[in-house]
């Protein structure tokens, strides 16, 4: 009854032990940092290799070149004033254009931003004119 034991001890803590290296594995992956700017982000240099970042410019025009394979692209944001070169590598948004505002989130990596997410801005055409209308409630 002891070998059954031990047995059931050892896969016992052969689970929690995989568990708990998940756990910190991922908080350790998937721990993305505040939002940078451009400028702060090339300021940082080489403390700023391999870590995670959350990014934001315009898509400057003319950057844009896409593979052959229509999921990879490399392009240059700017943020007032300060460029920052990046590559990416997935599904690329529909909204995504040249000129257009985009959030990254990725790693920075050997001076270029490295994005595993892009996010588009809303183009101004969704917003309304004047005033936004409210709409009325019945009394």
């Amino acid at each position: 009854m002891s070998n059954k034991r031990i047995t059931i001890f050892f896969v016992f803590t052969a689970v929690v032990a995989t568990i708990g290296y998940l756990i910190l594995s991922g908080f350790n992956d998937t721990t993305v940092s505040y939002y940078q700017k451009v400028d702060e982000l090339k300021a940082l240099g080489v403390s700023a290799e391999g870590r995670s970042f959350r990014v934001s410019g315009q898509v400057v025009i003319g950057s844009v070149e896409r593979a052959a394979d229509g999921l990879s692209m490399t392009f240059t944001i700017d943020e007032l004033g300060q460029t920052m070169p990046v590559v990416f590598h997935g599904i690329i948004p529909d909204t995504f254009k040249e000129g257009a505002g985009v959030l990254l989130e990725g790693k920075y990596a050997n001076g270029r931003f490295e994005a595993t997410n892009i996010m588009t801005k809303c183009a101004s055409k969704y917003e309304g004119e004047g005033q936004m209308q409210t709409p009325q409630t019945a009394s």
